[in-house]
């Protein structure tokens, strides 16, 4: 399927969207907003995730998943038993060709009649307050969407990603947040969705970075409100990083304007970080002599055997369903104190 046609809006302004702490009369639920969970073979999440979208609080969810052609031989299957989760049509499957990912995003954002769109991966979940506590930021005014911490989860460790606030400035230097916010669906069409010609990877920035180009801007709610779960080795932001300068290269000619506009100021702040962060002094290989000593220490301490058996631990309680491993972390924590304690 083609990008979401682009609609020409006046900056700013949002046709059609209640303004912000006004829900619908009557007293029903006052946001509306359609989960989409694009899926490639990820047979094995996409059902936690299907039931993080449908257990949202105060919400009038819909969900609607994308098997992106998955190859795996079961994902297919999973997306099917996922839809009977929830009241009755409240999830739809599609299943198409293998489009990638951010085609696989229009794809399900297409047809959404709510107020808001929240981008959900498939091995990722929501709390259950994600949407009531992330909508009312995101109908301020001038605001395209609003985001939160993330809490990442992996075999190794469990921490919170403190987002940083919205800066048009620093977002032309990095991407400040994930893809999953809640998104005004008016400034998602408005700016044609996902680019689907970036399957390799920072759909999301470029996605940001047009909405800022329309005078919108994102509006942080500082709470870790949904969780990234990192289980792998291979994943499409590891290989996206292994493309960095071919993918910034297309960001930056894709959004001439705003880097025309905040040229000097960018260069001048990405030098200031590397001064701030002692990054500046260069080995012949390039890379800062301070990283290569701080690599030197990591692997020095990832060869100790505590951290070996800490890192099995917490990688076989995140193989665990969500219940079992809330509980096992649970008693983790009290060990910890109780070692704390006694030292």
């Amino acid at each position: 399927m083609g990008a979401i046609a682009e609609r020409r809006r006046p900056l700013v302004e949002v046709p059609g969207v209640e303004p912000p702490g006004r829900g619908p009369e009557g007293g029903g639920p006052p946001y509306k907003v359609t989960v989409v969970i694009p899926c490639f073979n990820y047979g094995r999440f996409v059902g936690e995730a299907v039931r993080s979208a449908v257990g949202q609080e105060n919400a009038d969810v819909r969900v609607v998943v994308v098997d992106d052609g998955s190859t795996d031989g079961r994902t297919p299957r999973m997306c099917d038993r996922a839809a009977m989760q929830g009241r009755a049509g409240q999830v739809r499957v599609i299943h198409q060709a293998n489009a990638g990912l951010p085609a696989a995003r229009n794809r399900g954002a297409a047809g959404a009649t709510g107020e808001f769109l929240v981008f959900l991966d498939a091995d990722d979940f929501l709390e259950p307050d994600f949407v009531a506590k992330l909508a009312p930021a995101a109908r301020g005014q001038g605001v395209s969407h609003a985001y939160c911490q993330p809490r990442m989860v992996g075999p190794a460790e469990e921490l919170v990603w403190r987002v940083p606030a919205w800066d048009e400035e620093l977002l032309l230097v990095t991407n400040l947040h994930p893809v999953t916010g809640v998104v005004r669906r008016e400034c998602f069409e408005a700016v044609g969705g996902f680019s689907e010609d970036m399957r390799e990877g920072y759909e999301d920035w470029d996605l940001w970075l047009k909405l800022a180009g329309r005078g919108w801007r994102g509006e942080r709610v500082a709470e870790p409100l949904f969780v990234y779960r990192r289980h792998s080795e291979s994943t499409m932001i590891v290989r996206a990083v292994a493309r960095h300068e071919e993918l910034y290269r297309r960001i930056v000619g894709r959004h001439t304007g705003l880097f025309a506009r905040h040229g000097d100021s960018v260069i001048a702040r990405m030098n200031d970080m590397l001064r701030r962060e002692d990054m500046n002094w260069l080995d012949e290989s390039g890379v800062p002599i301070r990283l290569l000593a701080l690599e030197r220490q990591r692997d020095l301490y990832e060869g100790m055997t505590a951290v070996r058996a800490h890192r099995m631990v917490h990688g076989m309680v995140s193989a665990l369903p969500r219940p079992l491993a809330r509980g096992a972390r649970a008693a983790l924590g009290a060990v910890k104190r109780a070692l704390n304690a006694g030292r």
